[in-house]
């Protein structure tokens, strides 16, 4: 369902010998560590956090567009440091758009296609159309895996990046669009019955005319995600047909200071505690979650590489807000981000938006293990990442801290 249901080897870039040696101890350090127990991560939690919002990001093409451009929102390193400051690991909030309803037109004419087109009925025109296009696209284009085929809708969700109208049923075509397109993770091809006259009271139900359209996402996504069935314009049926959807993995990087450690996992890193040699002897490594889209931080498609900027942010909120001494902390040392987990967490099928969990350990690939939430939650496209500068910290996993430097010193100002 447009993900590997296995764990996917873990890929491990080094730009130097310096970096080997970090990354293969942690490695170590985190295969030492204990087994985990699934499902710590509350789903539930995080899709709530998700719900409130409702900002104007589109989820799909207007009604009767045939043509639309949505560039990949990449938010400023600012507004990822300010959202921190102001809400350091814990998630904001967004505003979302649905598909838009038309109203009443003027008759005018509309674009025809000179693609093959069909008559009849929307039950009969949907009939054709599925009859003269079967589900039987190839299982995989090139990176691209088959989602879903010979459906009656199309995908409408977050991450919506674009339209284009052909005149053919072309998945060569979509691909292309999609491989030129900056952040696109899938796209989806389908028919769409649409009238010849802007409907109105003048011309209620006006002859059909067949369009093929190709919509780009920024976001993977799942079956349930193609639930625009169409709608109706006066008299007129707007109805959908062999429609087929394909995601691929990502494959980008981010800074030269982070690394992918592991890609395309089965779901989020579930990481128990460390034992310590000193009190209180168990040490929590997950720093908390960041959620994208936010409040302040617009986001449109997966992009790991906000992540990497929010670890580093919040390593710095920790250096400038240290802890109170205590018995088990006298010298008030704060907790340092160096290795994050980014997945996408859909509900019945579409995707809600990025998640980055941040810790101050590595964890291999065999603590991914949080899939989901029962048959409608699911973790998509989860990646880890770590920090492999020259930092001492990660050469024993015991001492992910570091004491507060002087006002004004701390890293990554």
């Amino acid at each position: 369902m447009g993900r590997s249901a296995t764990l996917a080897p873990f890929i491990l870039h080094f730009q130097n010998m310096r970096t080997t040696i970090v990354l293969a101890a942690l490695a170590a350090s985190a295969l030492a560590a204990p087994r985990p127990v699934p499902q710590d991560v509350n789903f539930a939690d995080v899709l709530s956090d998700f719900a409130p919002f409702t900002d104007d990001l589109p989820m799909g093409p207007e009604y009767g567009a045939n043509k639309e451009t949505i560039p990949a929102v990449t938010p400023p390193t600012s507004d990822i440091v300010d959202n921190i400051k102001t809400d350091p690991a814990t998630p904001g909030k967004v505003r979302r758009r649905d598909v838009s309803k038309r109203t009443s037109g003027d008759c005018a004419p509309q674009q025809i296609n000179t693609g093959p087109q069909f008559d009849g009925t929307p039950a009969e025109w949907t009939a054709l159309v599925q009859n003269a296009y079967p589900p039987n696209n190839p299982s995989t284009i090139g990176p691209y895996t088959k989602v879903f085929d010979g459906l009656i809708g199309s995908v409408n969700q977050m991450g919506y990046l674009g339209l284009t109208t052909i005149n053919s049923y072309d998945l060569t075509f979509c691909r292309n669009k999609c491989d030129t397109k900056v952040g696109c993770l899938g796209f989806n091809l389908y028919v769409e019955r649409n009238p010849s006259l802007n409907p109105g009271p003048g011309c209620p139900n006006p002859a059909p005319i067949t369009n093929y359209k190709c919509t780009l996402w920024g976001f993977p996504f799942l079956a349930g995600a193609a639930d625009n069935t169409g709608q109706t314009r006066t008299d007129f049926k707007v109805v959908i047909a062999a429609s087929v959807a394909y995601v691929k993995p990502y494959t980008g990087s981010c800074s030269a200071n982070f690394t992918v450690y592991g890609s395309n996992l089965y779901g989020a890193i579930n990481a128990p505690k460390l034992s310590g040699s000193y009190p209180p002897y168990q040490i929590e490594t997950y720093l908390g979650r960041k959620q994208y889209p936010s409040d302040g931080v617009s986001l449109n498609f997966f992009d790991p590489c906000v992540c990497s900027r929010a670890c580093d942010s919040q390593t710095n909120y920790n250096c400038r807000h240290p802890p109170s001494a205590s018995s088990t902390n006298p010298d008030s040392e704060y907790k340092k981000c160096n290795y994050f987990n980014v997945y996408i967490l859909s509900n019945k099928g579409k995707a809600q938006g990025m998640v980055c969990s941040l810790y101050t350990n590595v964890w291999d690939s065999s603590y991914a293990v949080n899939g989901g939430d029962g048959d409608d939650v699911k973790v998509l496209s989860s990646y880890t990442f770590a920090n492999n500068r020259d930092d001492p910290s990660f050469y024993d996993r015991t001492k992910l801290t570091a004491k507060p430097p002087a006002p004004g010193g701390c890293p990554l100002n």
